[in-house]
């Protein structure tokens, strides 16, 4: 059995989907079972109730681990972590943070708590596999171009994105694999690409706006002050380059090669 932890979001609604195509046996983990549009049986677990979880975890044996971003991130993990181990599971396959931001010092507060969440899943004797995605192509949905003009604080640096897909595949992959041995891998596109290159493609222009301007505009659309710190934090993270070289962790755990952008942009109508 396959517990899956986050199977709602951007990447996990995607795994989910390639559990039933498949043919695995798996179940998600969510707060309310009787939610509309859950691909998968449900049953109740809430993070922040390790009760629930050691009942949800009963009988699993692999635990797909996807938690929001949020100041107490860290903490929720431990708690699945724990409740893991106590029911007996013996794999994880944890969604973190891209691999050159991971440490004591990382850029956000999220990556420093993808590192320790890394370290106690280690330090459990669990069998795992932990997938490092680079910035998702989704991201660029919450950037509409406005008046014909991309808007980022993304600098000119290339980023190797990758398409939520492709990483939900990996997901997938690492959890059907009888023969999965612990593993790290960094989950990239097939190219860093620039905003200048996204904006080119969508028919726009790309400003690079400064962060503080970058900010404020989150700060008017109501995103609190944990998300507004992580944007901009990750933001110049990229900027700074640390993004930008592709690796072939698709191909080697899917066996095909990843989603380029151009693709992901005709997919999802992001041409403008």
């Amino acid at each position: 059995m396959i517990a899956v932890l986050g199977a709602t979001g951007t990447i996990g609604s995607h795994v989910a989907a390639g559990l039933v195509e498949h043919g695995a046996q798996a179940v998600a983990l969510v707060r309310d079972p009787s939610r509309p549009g859950l691909q998968l049986p449900a049953a109740r677990a809430d993070l922040r109730d390790p009760a629930s979880l050691r009942a949800a975890f009963d009988g699993a044996e692999r635990l797909f681990l996807l938690t929001p971003h949020g100041p107490d991130q860290d903490l929720l993990e431990a708690n699945a972590i724990d409740a893991a181990v106590a029911a007996g599971v013996r794999r994880i396959v944890k969604i973190s943070g891209g691999a050159p931001s991971l440490g004591p010092n990382g850029p956000t507060t999220t990556a420093v708590a993808h590192w320790r969440s890394e370290r106690w899943i280690e330090e459990s004797g669990l069998q795992f596999c932990f997938l490092r995605p680079s910035f998702l192509m989704q991201n660029l949905v919450a950037m509409q171009p406005k008046a014909r003009l991309l808007l980022a604080p993304m600098g000119r640096a290339p980023i190797a994105m990758v398409d939520a897909r492709d990483v939900a595949a990996c997901a997938v992959a690492a959890l059907v694999d009888e023969r999965a041995a612990d593993q790290v891998w960094h989950l990239t596109g097939p190219a860093g690409v620039t905003f200048n290159d996204v904006a080119r493609q969508m028919g726009v222009r790309y400003v690079n706006v400064p962060p503080r301007l970058a900010a404020a505009g989150l700060r008017r659309r109501g995103a609190s002050a944990f998300e507004v710190e992580h944007a901009v934090r990750m933001a110049a993270y990229f900027a700074s380059g640390a993004g930008g070289a592709p690796t072939d962790a698709v191909r080697r755990l899917t066996g095909r090669a990843p989603r380029p952008l151009q693709q992901f942009l005709t997919e999802k109508g992001n041409r403008r």
